[in-house]
């Protein structure tokens, strides 16, 4: 073949190549579109996760949410330290206020989760803090307000989530050899009337496990078999002396009087605490924008 020849068959290949790959095109143009549509769907569902779930809660009729001054004292309960999910929420009917709450927060408290069972999100949910105060159109109770408080979180912090159990070491509560030491509370018994001084009311295992949380190294999770209501108590103040005693010179830290606990719950409640490892249900954030202007 003479160089004219070549050249006008090669100048065919070539174009039979091309329209061959402008055929191909339009399957390689709809194989991206559809990726990218699956991920944008997979995005919009993780995003939507707690909005699809609540179309029909209700809902607060005036929310204002504003950055935290650290500056500012907090107010009365709030300043107190509680081992209640939510502490960092004040509640009265119809009304929700928090001062210098996290995002993490406000996700214990209108989930009734422990610290541990938060995880993923921004390293922003943990640190940055807000004022919030909203209201509801009738007088809530606090279990409807924290129904509510979901709803906002989805509304206004845009979060979504999913729900992971995984197994971790932890401590276990359980009853002591002897069982316990301590009675169900009698129906109509004036709960302010057998609190003793420099004691702590015990009323139930829940709780005790959420308070032994405080100074632990690992989750402290409820395996006493014991439900209902307690006429219990914790002697605060041997505990406090034993606590300054493995403190030594040094000043008495929440783990020294988590350890002065746990020496204590055998005799003061016929109790214990032992490492193990069990399953944990784990609120995962998946996505969390800080709030725009109210």
């Amino acid at each position: 073949m003479n160089g004219a020849g070549w050249r006008m068959g090669a100048k065919a290949a070539h174009a039979a190549q091309v329209h061959r790959r402008a055929r191909r095109a339009p399957f390689k143009l709809r194989a991206v579109i559809g990726l990218s549509a699956f991920c944008l769907a997979g995005r919009s569902a993780i995003l939507a996760q707690t909005q699809a779930a609540l179309p029909a809660s209700p809902r607060f009729d005036v929310t204002s949410i504003k950055p935290s001054d650290p500056r500012v004292p907090l107010p009365g309960r709030v300043a107190q330290v509680s081992a209640a999910p939510g502490s960092a929420i004040v509640t009265t009917p119809g009304l929700l206020r928090t001062r210098n709450a996290s995002l993490k927060d406000l996700i214990k408290g209108a989930w009734g989760l422990e610290d541990h069972q938060v995880a993923g999100g921004p390293e922003w949910i943990s640190s940055v803090r807000f004022d919030i105060e909203a209201k509801a159109a009738s007088p809530a109770d606090r279990a409807l307000l924290m129904t509510m408080l979901r709803a906002l979180l989805a509304d206004r912090f845009k979060l979504g989530f999913h729900h992971e159990t995984k197994t971790l070491a932890v401590y276990a509560l359980t009853v002591a050899k002897g069982g316990p030491k301590f009675h169900p509370l009698t129906a109509g018994t004036d709960d302010s009337a057998i609190r003793k001084t420099d004691h702590m009311a015990v009323r139930d295992m829940a709780s005790l496990a959420r308070y032994l949380n405080f100074g632990a190294d690992r989750p402290v999770i409820d395996q006493t078999g014991l439900t209902g209501s307690f006429d219990a108590d914790l002697d605060i103040s041997k505990i406090g002396v034993a606590a300054r005693g493995i403190a030594g010179e040094a000043m008495v830290s929440p783990a020294n009087m988590f350890e002065a606990t746990a020496n204590a719950l055998p005799g003061q409640l016929g109790l214990k605490m032992a490492p193990t490892k069990a399953p944990v249900e784990i609120f995962v954030v998946d996505h969390a924008e800080k709030p725009g202007a109210n």
